[in-house]
């Protein structure tokens, strides 16, 4: 063979060799399951699970604390940092040892080599294997820089049992991680993986001792520590059990399989929210109610601070306490009233103190009713926020349009009401919707953030960034303002008790049957959203947002810092002259005005309606005409003429009203304007279905009317018949034939009032 060919062939034998050596390292050394974790936002561990194949295996890190580095390679490998992955006086001392004996009996393993041995699952120790891990390890250090073959085998090492890696032993055996442990602790981790199945925590104690304060004098014999610090870790008792594992945020690790969430929890704060619910939990259990959810978000980054998915329990699951609550849709009460009250204020169809009807209201597809069962006849538009009432926040809503309703909500992020605005109709401001915890505190996190300015840096992890939110903060500031005045109806729970020395815009709700109580809060700094009930569905007596929510929030609000107000946002209000009784913008006729605030964004509102020049005797006793009064002697006064149903109730509530005076006796029947009459149902174009009794019977209807007089008589007809008078309280009851009629109500003066409707 000419030199020529044998200088080729070993070219080509060198070059197949060197392609071997760098192809022979897998490109991912280790392919094994991670338990999932999620951490706070200052790396301590929240929560964990074992892998899918039953080990703690917790996700690899970069680098090693500097005491189990320094423990590690004194006991493993003392010339770690100085060798390529084999250390040439170590093997040559084992291949002595290991040819004098006739079998292995040290295998001079570095840590790189140890690393490669993890990495292929162990095979058998045999010359040929240690070669093998020899050559590898040579290519694992032309890859890997030291600090990561370290972490690589810290991440892997078997800790006896079923824990693998470092900082998933740390947490196993000393409850923190392995960055905190101390000199014992490190070194006593340091001696496990030479031999965890001989070496375990429950047997062979004091063997296990030795071999740490052997180590430990080994480090100290290294300058690594004094003598006092040798002493006093030898001093330090071996763990006497695994720890568990915290069990802070199991609802976020449901959502994981493996891997590790790194996430923007506050650890304390979480800790505490969690502690807080629990105790809430024991106590509301004793009315069946089982389910608690509180989140917590930052108002100035948009994070979520503290997240309680649910009342923990993992000896209990038939409760539904594995169910992460946050995310569920549920029926949303009435948390969304502020929401349309700031809408209103931004379109002008709404002012701060401008009445809205509050009296019995029927419509086609529901009669809303207030939680106490009671009306005021007129309600200011702050007040129906504050009081929470259900009827005038009704007829708000079909004032400001279900359509933009609609449109408002879903521009604050409220993803999962998403069907049309026929399918909700009116009910959709008392419950109609579904809605999730996460939901309804980022649009109240969101809110917060607009209004309190450019200090908000950071958009919402739901897309929606608080300068997008479709509501001015003139709005916005209104708003918050009417809802942090706690005044909640009696009827309604004890929330006298919720005085705080923070102010805080709230607001709670509680779902038809009582089904989800809600409470929601917000500070310049802070949003807080609360549920309870049961995930089962099943609705409890007295359980209302006020009675069981609020409590809750308040007392997470407690554990938060506390913050200024936010600031009147000048530049966004403009003064607004309104009268001082409807609350709508004053006419020429109101005689008392007040200056309010109102967004600047508001089209022009109403003029008021109530306020009339009536024209009156001298006596100021009957309402006059020319036809029976000298016109220089007719006193011209304004007076606020509320219609017939408001006044009724309205006249409950506020003494100091005056009533219109009744018609002069010689203007009697002949209809001097100001209808006194108003029939409350039922209303025009209805059409009633008559209700059953049990036995299939066919019940009657409850016709109602009011009138201006409270001792007036009226005569009710249908159709052409006579149905009979009424006094004080105008109802009667009717039993329609099926078809089209009218109802004609009249009273002795000869006024009247009629409506048409349909029965079937």
């Amino acid at each position: 063979m000419s030199k020529k060919r044998i200088c080729l062939l070993a070219v080509g034998l060198t070059l197949l060799l060197a392609a071997g050596f760098f192809l022979a390292l897998p490109r991912t050394l280790f392919d094994e399951p991670f338990s999932a974790t999620v951490w706070s936002r200052d790396g301590r561990l929240l929560s964990a699970k074992v892998a899918p194949d039953g080990q703690w295996r917790f996700f690899p890190t970069d680098s090693v604390p500097g005491k189990f580095r320094t423990a590690i390679t004194t006991y493993e490998d003392k010339r770690f940092d100085r060798h390529f992955g084999v250390d040439p006086l170590a093997l040559a001392r084992a291949v002595g040892q290991n040819l004098a004996a006739g079998r292995i009996e040290s295998g001079a393993s570095t840590l790189t080599m140890q690393t490669i041995r993890l990495s292929r699952g162990g095979k058998p120790r045999t010359f040929g294997e240690k070669f093998v891990e020899a050559v590898l390890a040579l290519r694992l250090e032309m890859r890997c820089s030291k600090e990561e073959i370290l972490a690589l085998y810290a991440a892997h090492a078997p800790f006896g049992g079923n824990v693998v890696g470092l900082e998933s032993a740390s947490w196993y055996y000393f409850g923190r991680s392995a960055r905190d442990l101390s000199w014992a602790e490190s070194a006593l981790l340091a001696v496990l993986p030479n031999a965890p199945s001989l070496i375990h925590m429950k047997r062979n104690r004091e063997r296990l001792r030795e071999k740490r304060d052997r180590l430990l004098d080994r480090i100290r014999s290294g300058g690594h520590i004094d003598s006092l610090t040798c002493a006093l870790a030898k001093l330090e008792p071996l763990p006497e059990a695994p720890e568990p594992m915290p069990m802070e945020a199991m609802h976020l690790l449901g959502k994981m399989r493996t891997g590790a969430l790194r996430s923007t929890l506050d650890a304390d704060l979480q800790g505490r929210v969690n502690a807080l619910a629990r105790r809430y939990n024991a106590q509301y259990r004793g009315n069946r109610i089982n389910n608690l959810a509180v989140v917590v978000m930052d108002v100035r980054s948009g994070e979520v601070l503290a997240y309680a998915g649910n009342v923990y329990d993992p000896g209990d699951r038939s409760a539904g306490t594995g169910v992460d609550v946050i995310p569920a849709r549920r029926s949303s009460g009435s948390v969304l009233k502020p929401i349309l009250y700031a809408g209103m204020l931004d379109d002008g169809t709404a002012l701060p103190t401008m009445l809205f009807p509050d009296v019995p209201t029927y419509y086609r597809d529901f009669t809303p009713q207030n939680y106490n069962r009671t009306f005021d006849g007129a309600v200011p538009a702050d007040r129906v926020v504050e009081c929470s009432l259900n009827v005038p926040s009704v007829r708000m809503l079909d004032k400001y349009g279900r359509e933009n309703f609609l449109s408002l909500v879903q521009g604050l992020g409220f993803r999962t009401i998403d069907r049309s605005a026929d399918h909700y109709g009116l009910s959709l401001i008392l419950g109609g919707a579904e809605i999730t915890l996460w939901d309804l505190t980022a649009a109240y996190m969101l809110m917060a953030a607009k209004l309190g300015g450019p200090h908000y840096d950071a958009s919402s992890a739901e897309t929606v960034a608080a300068g997008d939110i479709p509501l001015s903060r003139g709005a916005l500031w209104l708003m918050f303002e009417a809802i942090s005045r706690v005044t909640r109806p009696e009827e309604e729970g004890e929330w006298q008790y919720f005085a705080s020395s923070k102010k805080i815009g709230w607001k709670t709700g509680t779902s038809y049957g009582n089904r989800d109580a809600w409470a929601v809060g917000a500070t310049p700094d802070y949003a807080v959203g609360v549920w309870v009930g049961n995930c089962s569905g099943e609705g409890r007596p007295l359980m209302t947002g006020v009675g069981y929510a609020a409590p809750v929030l308040f007392e997470v609000f407690g554990l938060l810092p506390g913050s200024e107000w936010f600031a009147e946002p000048y530049g966004d209000l403009e003064p607004a002259v309104v009268c001082r009784q409807s609350g709508f913008l004053a006419s020429q006729v109101c005689p008392d005005r007040d200056t309010l605030m109102i967004p600047r964004t508001a089209a022009p509102g109403e003029v008021c309606p109530y306020h009339r020049i009536v024209n009156l005797s001298p006596d100021l006793k009957y309402r006059v005409t020319t036809d029976c009064c000298d016109p220089a002697r007719i006193v011209r006064r304004p007076m606020f003429i509320l219609p017939p149903a408001q006044e009724w109730y309205y006249r409950r509530q506020h003494p100091d009203y005056l009533p219109l005076p009744p018609l002069h006796p010689g203007l009697s029947g002949r209809g001097a304007g100001n209808d006194p009459i108003e029939i409350i149902y039922p209303q025009p174009g209805r059409v009633l279905v008559a209700p059953k009794s049990l036995e299939g019977r066919q019940q009657s209807l409850v016709f109602t009317a009011v009138h201006r007089d409270r001792n007036a008589v009226l005569f009710w007809h249908l159709d052409d018949r006579y149905l009979g008078a009424t006094s004080l309280e105008h109802k009667l009851s009717v039993r329609p034939a099926p078809g089209r009629h009218r109802l004609t109500v009249i009273d002795e003066h000869g006024a009247s009032r009629s409506v048409a409707f349909s029965c079937r």
